[in-house]
């Protein structure tokens, strides 16, 4: 399906893991190791997989859309609201979410009642149109 992908923001390499687990070829960013995904050009890869800052998805999204066919980030529902998000909503809607069912846990220790979801752009058509729900 994918054979190359980058990881924007590695942070503890869980999702690097995972697509290197998946046998994709797969960069990586990551801010407090010195490459700022936002500041550093990529090559396009098939698929740019991550869990953005929320405070600065808007960012991330712009880019990796012209960076990557397919691009998955995981984010609060929440982020669908916004009157200030609306022109970037129109502009760029999402072809899919899969909405988390448990919530996850960033920590280890418990999780912060935020509903989450993974929110894809695919511009290739390899992940089903519409909104999922992962049990």
């Amino acid at each position: 399906m994918f054979k190359t992908a980058l990881e924007p923001c590695r942070g503890d390499s869980r999702i690097f893991n995972y697509l290197i687990s998946k046998g994709l070829n797969t960069k990586w960013a990551e801010i407090s190791e010195g490459i700022d995904y936002l500041t550093t050009p990529f090559e396009k890869v098939d698929l740019i997989l991550t869990n953005p800052p929320f405070s600065l998805a808007q960012e991330f999204i712009e880019k990796a859309i012209k960076e990557a066919d397919t691009v998955i980030m995981l984010l609060r529902l929440n982020y669908l609201g916004s009157q200030k998000r609306n022109i970037f909503w129109n502009k760029f809607p999402p072809t899919a979410l899969h909405v988390l069912s448990k919530r996850p846990s960033f920590t280890g220790s418990g999780t912060d009642a935020t509903e989450y979801a993974w929110f894809i752009w695919d511009k290739v058509n390899k992940i089903d149109k519409g909104i999922k729900h992962i049990i």
